[in-house]
C-alpha cells in the first residue's frame, strides 16, 4: 500500500515537472479541488506530494522500527513468563511431594494414636477389674494376718 501510494506520487510529480497538462489534483494540504494548469502550482504540489511521501516513508519506517522493538519485547516477555512458570511448575512439584510425606506420616502418626487410645481402653478395663479385686485380697491378707496373730498370741 506504502509502495502504490509512493509511486502514485512520484508519476504525479515527474508528470507535474514536465508541464504536461493536468487539469485537476488533490491539494493535500485543504483537502480541496484546485486548478494546476500553472507550471510553479504544479511544482509546488509534486514537491508538496514528494514530501508527504517522504515523511510517509519515514513514519512507516518508524512504526516498523517500533513493531520490531514491540515484537522482541513481546518475545522476551514470553521468554521470562517461560521461565517463571517453569520454576512454578518446580516448585509446585516440590511441594506436592512435601505434601505427600507429610499426609503420609499424619495417617501414620493417626494410626499410632487409634492405637494408643485402643490399648488405654484396654488398660481401663484392667484397671476397673483388678482394683477391686486387689481390694479384696489386701482385705483378706488383713483378715489372714490378724487371725494369724490371735492363735499366736
Amino acid at each position: 500500500m506504502a509502495n502504490q501510494i509512493q509511486s502514485f506520487f512520484e508519476t504525479s510529480t515527474m508528470a507535474l515537472c514536465k508541464e504536461e497538462t493536468i487539469p485537476m489534483t488533490l491539494d493535500m494540504l485543504t483537502s480541496k479541488k484546485v486548478e494546476t494548469n500553472n507550471p510553479q502550482a504544479r511544482c509546488l504540489l509534486s514537491t508538496l506530494a514528494s514530501a508527504m511521501c517522504s515523511q510517509h516513508a519515514s513514519d512507516v519506517e518508524k512504526l516498523q522500527q517500533e513493531l520490531k522493538n514491540v515484537q522482541r519485547d513481546m518475545k522476551d516477555f514470553k521468554q521470562e513468563v517461560t521461565r517463571v512458570i517453569c520454576k512454578i511448575e518446580g516448585t509446585l512439584s516440590y511441594m506436592m511431594e512435601v505434601v505427600t510425606r507429610l499426609e503420609t506420616r499424619s495417617n501414620h502418626v493417626e494410626q499410632r494414636l487409634r492405637e494408643e487410645e485402643d490399648r488405654g481402653i484396654v488398660r481401663n478395663k484392667v484397671l476397673t477389674f483388678l482394683l477391686p479385686r486387689e481390694k479384696e485380697l489386701r482385705e483378706k491378707c488383713a483378715d489372714l494376718e490378724r487371725r494369724l496373730w490371735r492363735k499366736n498370741v
